[in-house]
C-alpha cells in the first residue's frame, strides 16, 4: 500500500535539487499561465490546505513543487522520482495545448454535429435533446418531436435518457431520466410528468442522450458503466498515436447507474478503481484503489469482487475508430478519449482537450515517457521563450 504518512521520517520524501515554484497569482502570470488556469490551480491548492486528511508537512512540500499533494499521494512522490512527472503546476501552465479548434470536441453537440454521417457517428451515443436556457430544442435522433410534450414522448419511447451538461468535465451534473412499466423516473426514483417537467426547466444547458449500459462482459466488473480514458497526439495532423491510457470501474454508486462513475476523492473514505491498460494489445491488468491519499493494490473490484483483469472486446475496431477520429479531427493534436463496451460494441462517450493527468501518470509517469516527455517539454520550452507581449496574451486566453 502506498501512502502519504510521513510522520515517523518527516524528510525522506526532500528533493533538495528540485524545483520550488511561488504559489502566487501574480507569479503564476508572469511563468505564462492563462488567468483562468492560474485561478484553478490556486484554488486546487487552498482546497487541498484546508483539508486535514493530507499529512501537513508532505502537502506543503508537494505545493512547493508544483504537485497537489492528491497527486503526490497517487505517485509516492519522493527525492527519487520527483523528476518521472510531470507537476500540476506545469500541465496547468501550458494550457491550452489546441489552438480554437478545441471547440469541436469540448462540445457535445458540436462533435456530434461534426461526426453526423459519418463512420464514426455509429460509435456515438444518440441525441435526442438540448436544454437551450430553457427551449428544448430536438436534435437528431429526436424524430422533429418538439418542445416538452415531443420529449416525453422520446423518453417514454427509448425507456432512458443520460443527462449532463452540454461543456463540462469530470462527470459533474450526471443524471438519469427514465420512464417504466407506465412510471416516470428521475435518478432510477419514481416521479410523475411534473416531477420531469421540473428537472427540465430546472436544468438548463443539458443535453439528453442514449444511456449506456456495460456489456459483452464488462457488466460482469461493475453493472455501472466503465471509463477507458485514452490519450492521443497528433502535432503534425496526420501521423496521431496513443502515447497511454487506463481503466475506471465504477465504486460507491451500490450499483446505481444514475450516479456518475467518478466522484472527486475530497474525502478520505472516497475511492475509485483504476487499472493500467495497453493500448498495444487491449489489456488491462494492474488495478488499483485510489484514494485521495493512499493508493492500495487491488487485484479486484472491491465493490463487486470481480477481477479487474481481461482484455477489452474488439479492441482493433476501438483503436482503429480512435486513430481514424484523430486524423479526422487533425488540428486538435491533443485529445482523451472517453470510451466504454456496450452490449452493442464499443462507444465513444466524449473527448477532452485536456484531460486530467493524475490517474494517467500512476501508471505512466509523463516525464519518463519519451514521447510524451518530448511532447511537453517542447510547449514549456515555447512559453519560457516568449516575450512580454507573449506572455499578456497567454495570461488573457480564457476559453
Amino acid at each position: 500500500m502506498r501512502t502519504c504518512d510521513y510522520n515517523e521520517n518527516p524528510h525522506q520524501w526532500e528533493a533538495p535539487m528540485a524545483r520550488i515554484v511561488k504559489n502566487q497569482t501574480s507569479d503564476l502570470l508572469r511563468d505564462g499561465f492563462a488567468r483562468r488556469m492560474a485561478d484553478k490551480y490556486l484554488n486546487m491548492l487552498l482546497f487541498e490546505d484546508d483539508n486535514d486528511m493530507f499529512d501537513p508537512a508532505y502537502r506543503s512540500w508537494a505545493h512547493r513543487h508544483g504537485f497537489c499533494v492528491e497527486s503526490a499521494c497517487a505517485f509516492g512522490l519522493n527525492e527519487d522520482n520527483i523528476d518521472d512527472y510531470l507537476p500540476d503546476y506545469d500541465y496547468f501552465r501550458v494550457w491550452p495545448l489546441n489552438s480554437w479548434q478545441r471547440i469541436w470536441i469540448n462540445d457535445k453537440l458540436t462533435l456530434k454535429y461534426a461526426l453526423a454521417g459519418t463512420e464514426y457517428d455509429r460509435f456515438l451515443p444518440e441525441y435526442y435533446y438540448y436544454n437551450d436556457g430553457g427551449k428544448l430544442v430536438p436534435l437528431l435522433e429526436a424524430g422533429g418531436r418538439k418542445g416538452m410534450d415531443g420529449f416525453l414522448e422520446v423518453l417514454r419511447e427509448k425507456g432512458e435518457f443520460a443527462c449532463k451538461p452540454c461543456n463540462g468535465w469530470r462527470a459533474m451534473g450526471f443524471n438519469k431520466l427514465g420512464y417504466k412499466d407506465g412510471i416516470y423516473l428521475v435518478d432510477n426514483k419514481p416521479a410523475t410528468e411534473e416531477d420531469v417537467r421540473r428537472f427540465v426547466a430546472e436544468h438548463p444547458n443539458d443535453v439528453y442522450t442514449e444511456f449506456f449500459h456495460p456489456g459483452m462482459g464488462m457488466e460482469k466488473i461493475s453493472p455501472v458503466i466503465h471509463t477507458l480514458r485514452l490519450i492521443t497526439l497528433n502535432e503534425s495532423g496526420a501521423d496521431p498515436v496513443i502515447a497511454g491510457g487506463y481503466m475506471r470501474f465504477a465504486t460507491g454508486t451500490n450499483n446505481d447507474d444514475s450516479k456518475a462513475n467518478f466522484e472527486e476523492p475530497w474525502r478520505a473514505d472516497v475511492y475509485m478503481y483504476h487499472t493500467n491498460f495497453d493500448h498495444e494489445t487491449g489489456r488491462f491488468f494492474d488495478g488499483r484503489i485510489v484514494y485521495g491519499n493512499k493508493v492500495v493494490p487491488s487485484e479486484v473490484n472491491p465493490d463487486t469482487g470481480a477481477s479487474g483483469s481481461g482484455i477489452w472486446p474488439n479492441w482493433d475496431e476501438t483503436r482503429d475508430m480512435v486513430l481514424g477520429l484523430c486524423e479526422r479531427l487533425g488540428p486538435v493534436e491533443y485529445m482523451g478519449f472517453d470510451l466504454c463496451v456496450t452490449p452493442d460494441g464499443p462507444k465513444l462517450i466524449e473527448i477532452n482537450s485536456h484531460p486530467g493527468p493524475k490517474y494517467l501518470q500512476v501508471y505512466r509517469p509523463f516525464m519518463k515517457d519519451p514521447l510524451l516527455h518530448d511532447y511537453f517539454q517542447r510547449k514549456m520550452d515555447a512559453i519560457a521563450a516568449l516575450d512580454a507581449d507573449g506572455i499578456r496574451r497567454r495570461n488573457a486566453i480564457s476559453h
